[in-house]
């Protein structure tokens, strides 16, 4: 792997490891708060008040849970069209790789035929001849023709 690469890919492990730990500090402190909440119980002077804020203990907790089921519902949807960009990206650079080799192969092709040897153009009457003498005499009348 080259540098480059490695540079990159510690990047993206460093995004990953910092939003694990802001998805744990997160967690963490909606905990805190629901305990905040329980905690929060003065000594109720009567069993009215103590019912009163029974319910409104119970209320915050209800709502809370709505809300972090709303949260990971969204985080959810949030993830997969992570995911489906992810893909798309990734068979977009593919189909450019592809390109790419199909380009290059074509240069090459053609290079390759620029300088094939072909028997007509290089060296056309010297395979003949037997004897150099002979193949300069063949040459030269082919010139004079």
């Amino acid at each position: 792997m080259d540098f480059q690469e490695q540079f990159f890919k510690e990047r993206i492990k460093f995004i990953h490891e910092a939003r694990a730990e802001k998805e744990e500090s997160f967690e963490k402190l909606q905990q805190q708060e629901r305990e905040k909440v329980k905690q929060s119980n003065p000594n109720p002077s009567n069993a009215e008040e103590y019912r009163r804020r029974a319910d409104e203990i119970e209320k915050f907790i209800k709502f809370q849970d709505e809300e972090m089921q709303a949260f990971v519902a969204e985080r959810d949807k949030l993830i997969k069209a992570h995911e489906k960009k992810m893909v798309g990206m990734r068979e977009r650079h593919w189909q450019e790789e592809v390109e790419l080799e199909k380009e290059f192969d074509a240069e090459l092709s053609h290079l390759m035929e620029k300088y094939t040897l072909d028997g007509s153009k290089s060296m056309p009457a010297i395979l003949d001849c037997g004897i150099v003498g002979e193949c300069d005499a063949t040459l030269r009348k082919k010139e004079e023709a």
